[in-house]
């Protein structure tokens, strides 16, 4: 019988053993570099930071469940060379892509996510200023240099507006989502352009019913909004403040000077109805000399279409109720019964 040599033999099993040690570790790589789930559905933010190192990104990848095994991505990535090729910023990335997407996502430029932002109804363009700078978009003073003097292809003010009127009023409240790189006058625009679309045409077949300008409507809605929160109460209120008009008196409110004082830098102060403003509407008869706020549709429609009353009072109380009244005393005594005098 014819023996094989004893070291040919040792080494063809050896030679086997890496053979099936290397399939088996195929297997598993091809396994663990297989997507985390079969379809595309839930997307992840991944923020690559400045100067991240490949150990931090592929354990953040394994932690948001993007990867299958940190071990066998990291090997892959290093194969590709994608250490490399890293760039800082915030990539979408999702749980049903393979390796090779992950990568072309990682190599590529950073993702733009919109920034949802939500101004309510009722602000007045400092406060939505404010608002914008402090959700990460433009400055605060470049919003409001836009709302003061900025021009708009295809959009104009509303008619019977004063000649140099700034934007305020007319720069909707709603939900925007915007690109992180908006400019000021690229946000402002998409407020007036949502204005246009969604009241211009009522307020501007409307106003001549109600016997005042377009821009006047805007200015008297303001206030509207100011002073109250349920559609009854605005309706009521555009009542009183029509009739207190009609009559040529003041409208006495303190919406009114309190926007004085906000504008001139006393925000802070002791609220006095003497204060000197021509928007003061204590001190001046008639409506202030712009809009005080940005109000909503629902301010909008009470002074369209303003609740037949007698009433010629209001009064606010701290739990958000409003009382009406017909005469002074009436007015008076509402007052003094809530703690208000």
């Amino acid at each position: 019988m014819i023996r094989g040599h004893p070291l040919r033999t040792a080494l063809a099993g050896l030679l086997v053993l890496v053979v099936v040690a290397a399939a088996g570790v195929a297997y598993l790589a091809r396994k663990e570099l297989e997507p985390v789930q079969r379809t595309q559905s839930q997307q992840v933010v991944v923020t690559v930071g400045r100067n991240e190192s490949m150990a931090t990104l592929v354990s953040a990848l394994g932690k948001d469940h993007l990867v299958r095994s940190t071990l066998f991505f990291s090997l892959y990535a290093h194969v590709e060379g994608l250490g490399s090729k890293l760039h800082q910023g915030k990539f979408i990335l999702d749980r049903g892509m393979g390796p090779s997407e992950v990568l072309s996502v990682l190599e590529g430029p950073p993702s733009v996510i919109p920034i949802r932002v939500t101004l309510p109804d009722g602000l007045r363009a400092q406060q939505e200023a404010a608002r914008l700078q402090s959700d990460g978009l433009f400055s605060s003073s470049s919003y409001l240099s836009q709302v003061k003097q900025g021009q708009f292809r295809g959009i104009g003010p509303l008619a019977g507006a004063p000649s140099g009127a700034s934007w305020e009023g007319m720069a909707f409240g709603d939900t925007y989502e915007v690109d992180p790189s908006i400019t000021a006058h690229e946000f402002l625009r998409l407020q007036l352009e949502d204005f246009d679309r969604k009241v211009r045409a009522e307020i501007t077949a409307g106003a001549s019913k109600v016997g005042l300008t377009p821009y006047q409507v805007l200015v008297l809605a303001s206030v509207v909004e100011a002073e109250a929160t349920t559609q009854k109460d605005r309706d009521l209120v555009a009542g009183v403040f029509f009739n207190r008009l009609r009559e040529g008196m003041p409208l006495q409110s303190d919406v009114t000077v309190i926007y004085a004082m906000a504008v001139a830098g006393e925000g802070n102060a002791t609220f006095s109805t003497d204060f000197p403003s021509p928007y003061n509407t204590y001190l001046h008869a008639g409506l202030p000399p712009g809009p005080i706020d940005s109000p909503g549709a629902s301010a909008l429609e009470a002074v369209l279409h303003p609740a037949t009353t007698s009433y010629m009072y209001f009064v606010s109380l701290p739990n958000g109720k409003m009382l009406f009244a017909v005469t002074a005393a009436q007015h008076q005594q509402q007052v003094n019964q809530a703690g208000l005098g």
